[in-house]
């Protein structure tokens, strides 16, 4: 492949928002903002001191390119070693973005890549990882460990899991099937040292884990899987030329991009809805993170809606722009059809298409430039997550709890239950379809339902999500996101409280029968889920928003869920 094509192609169809756009991009020209914007001007954002010396702090993706390019024969290097030593799997371990990155590529590239099969592990859930353990050759599998901080509690617990299980078959030799990604002086990096890890990448402490795509929590996975990352990288720089790098650029696609999703928002329009075809779906898991948690803030933001079935103009309100990225070479007629339908009917429409998929390399960079811009046009620092930690700290206390009554404390009585499932809400009904009913009676113009599935991910159940996002999309003209637990608490989480109180939270929980034991400890995986569940519903309503937890109890998860829909389906229809 020719290593340096044009850039993927962007159109902006903004309608009746393009004087506003033009008018946004002009202020820009004045200021010169892609110069101040390179050269680290924080008072682009905000105003206060420590703001900005919290956004000059953490800068250093803007040319993170250039210091990974050098380092593409190391990185080669290590994956032929890995090889030759007779590995025939990998596992990434990491949450967040630490992990949306390996998730996007791994789908993107899976009939292109030549390399290592790889999984992620990136969910508490005992399903899941007993599910992975059982579908790889232990012995001969490369454990990808990735945490930015090195102290985040699910990709240490993962870490010690498979540490254990591997010591049982290698003994002092276990450590030669582990790697660690982290950031210098990370107490992680003297953990992985002392159990003999066969490689210990430090990252960028400049570099946050939303805008680490380009570096090595991405790219070493990446090679691993057989991606050509060097070509990935030089795509990536070129779109840094383009977004004003090297000097003054008449049009600047982050920029552009930036101030039309900044624009619309402000007026609006904050549900960046992303049409994708099949094979690019997961990207919508690395752009929920990446723009919600950076611009979910002060009772503002973008929400990314990712997922969220495709229906006709008249089920959508003035709350949406659409963004379509898909492929020059794929018709994908389908969505290509609804999104020019879409058009007609005035809603804003963002297309983007690759020539292949190593262009991700380019958007992953022309995205966190536009995340950037668009949080300058709102005014707050892109950088930050400060209500993020609300929830590991009502987590942490429910732990403590356990390690010293050896279990989660016991909750209130629920509002109703029926069928096996109970339900825990902030509105009041004697039965099922009166709580459901009370509680999206609550539902606004603008407003959303976000679904927070507890549950272990699975095709079927993936259906059944689908179908109920769907069933809410139809009725009540509501965009729907959803986000299996933990895995949204490192990205959508930070919208959920600090982002405007537009959202209805739907949490799912289930039963652990099959639980398995977390080495050292005196919990489980699955009680450690349960108590990640408990913090977000109490961190949630700590901020007063609207909640309703459905426990499907030992019936089964997907069968509670499709009893769930079957109920919801009555109390929607006689609202």
């Amino acid at each position: 492949m020719d290593s340096t094509p044009a850039l993927p192609a962007m159109t902006l169809e903004m309608g009746t928002y393009q004087a506003s756009l033009n008018a946004q991009l002009e202020k820009f020209r004045g200021h010169n903002f892609t110069t101040g914007f390179w050269q680290k001007q924080a008072d682009l954002w905000v105003a206060d001191a420590e703001g900005q010396q919290s956004i000059r702090s953490f800068m250093g993706w803007l040319r993170v390119v250039d210091t990974m390019l050098p380092a593409v024969p190391e990185i080669e290097q290590f994956v032929a070693e890995v090889k030759a030593a007779g590995f025939r799997h990998v596992v990434v371990m990491g949450m967040g973005g630490s992990s949306m990155t390996p998730i996007v590529l791994r789908q993107a590239f899976e009939h292109l890549a030549q390399g290592l099969p790889m999984s992620v592990l990136d969910t508490t859930n005992p399903g899941s990882v007993r599910e992975i353990e059982q579908a790889i050759p232990l012995a001969e599998t490369l454990f990808v460990i990735a945490s930015k901080s090195g102290t985040t509690a699910e990709p240490l617990a993962f870490g010690d899991y498979f540490y254990a299980r591997m010591q049982e078959l290698k003994g002092d030799q276990a450590g030669e099937n582990f790697v660690a990604i982290t950031d210098p002086g990370s107490q992680f990096v003297t953990q992985a040292t002392e159990q003999n890890y066969r490689r210990i990448f430090l990252n960028f402490a400049e570099v946050g884990g939303r805008f680490s795509a380009l570096s090595y929590f991405g790219l070493v996975p990446a090679a691993l899987f057989g991606i050509d990352i060097k070509t990935l990288l030089q795509r990536a720089k070129t779109m840094m030329r383009a977004c004003g790098s090297e000097g003054a650029v008449e049009h600047n696609p982050g920029l552009e991009l930036g101030a039309a999703l900044g624009v619309l928002a402000q007026q609006g329009r904050d549900k960046l809805t992303l049409v994708v075809p099949a094979d690019l779906s997961d990207f919508g898991l690395w752009l929920e993170q990446l723009v919600a948690e950076s611009t979910g803030k002060q009772n503002t933001g973008i929400l990314p809606v990712a997922g969220d079935p495709l229906g006709s103009p008249e089920v959508y309100g003035t709350d949406r722009v659409f963004v379509y990225v898909g492929y020059e070479s794929l018709p994908d007629e389908e969505n290509r059809q609804q999104v020019a339908a879409l058009q007609a009917a005035g809603h804003p429409v963002i297309t983007i298409l690759l020539h292949d998929p190593l262009d991700l390399g380019a958007e992953f960079f022309r995205w966190e430039v536009a995340t950037a811009v668009a949080s300058a046009v709102l005014g707050i620092n892109p950088f930050d997550q400060p209500n993020v930690q609300a929830a590991k700290t009502a987590t942490n206390r429910l732990m403590e709890v356990v390690e010293q009554q050896g279990q989660l404390p016991q909750t209130s009585a629920p509002t109703t239950s029926e069928d096996g499932l109970d339900y825990y809400a902030n509105v009041t009904g004697n039965s099922a379809e009166a709580v459901l009913k009370a509680f999206f009676g609550q539902a606004r113009p603008g407003d959303y339902l976000c679904v927070q599935a507890y549950l272990m991910e699975t095709p079927a159940l993936n259906t059944e999500l689908d179908a109920l996002r769907q069933l809410v999309q139809q009725r009540l003209h509501l965009a729907t996101a959803a986000g299996y637990g933990p895995r949204f608490l490192h990205s959508t989480g930070q919208f959920h409280k600090g982002g405007p109180d537009t959202g209805l939270f739907l949490q799912i929980t289930t039963d652990h029968p099959h639980d398995l034991p977390l080495p050292g400890r005196p919990y489980t995986f699955g009680t450690f889920q349960n108590a990640q569940a408990a913090g977000d519903l109490q961190a949630l309503q700590d901020y007063n928003r609207r909640t309703l937890r459905v426990h499907l109890g030992s019936g089964g998860e997907q069968a509670g869920v499709e009893q769930l829909l079957e109920s919801l389906n009555e109390a929607l229809s006689t609202k």
